[in-house]
């Protein structure tokens, strides 16, 4: 299930999902996204919050295969991606993730925060408020 964190007059979503990730969820995703994109924003700046990795084994994969196309597709419109988890492997995945897709598109930047981090993590995405 996907629940918006907290809403943003700027170009940042806060998105948290729990328990799993449906299409449904994924269709949100792409909603919020747009809306900011016809804004004028030229990037978008993400916060994915994750409780625990016991979500990928109650994940849709007709969801997850949606979410991930569309992220294929609109990578070049992504900002600062948080993303907020207690996970060493994600830490790993994230450090891996903003070296080698930063060579793809200059604008994007990803940072792992711990979950006792949300606010550090919410600052990261939108640093003017």
């Amino acid at each position: 299930m996907l629940t918006q964190i907290k809403t943003f007059k700027g170009n940042a979503l806060a998105l948290e999902i729990t328990e799993n990730f449906t299409e449904t969820d994924a269709l949100l995703v792409e909603k919020l996204f747009e809306e900011k994109i016809n804004q004028g924003f030229a990037h978008v700046n993400i916060l994915i919050k994750v409780k625990d990795m016991s979500l990928l084994k109650n994940m849709e994969i007709k969801g997850f295969l949606k979410g991930e196309f569309w992220g294929i597709t609109h990578f070049g419109k992504i900002g600062r991606c948080a993303v907020v988890t207690n996970s060493d492997f994600i830490e790993t995945v994230v450090k891996i993730e903003n070296k080698v897709l930063r060579l793809f598109n200059s604008a994007f930047e990803e940072k792992y925060f711990d979950t006792t981090q949300l606010d550090e993590a919410l600052k990261y995405i939108s640093p003017e408020k």
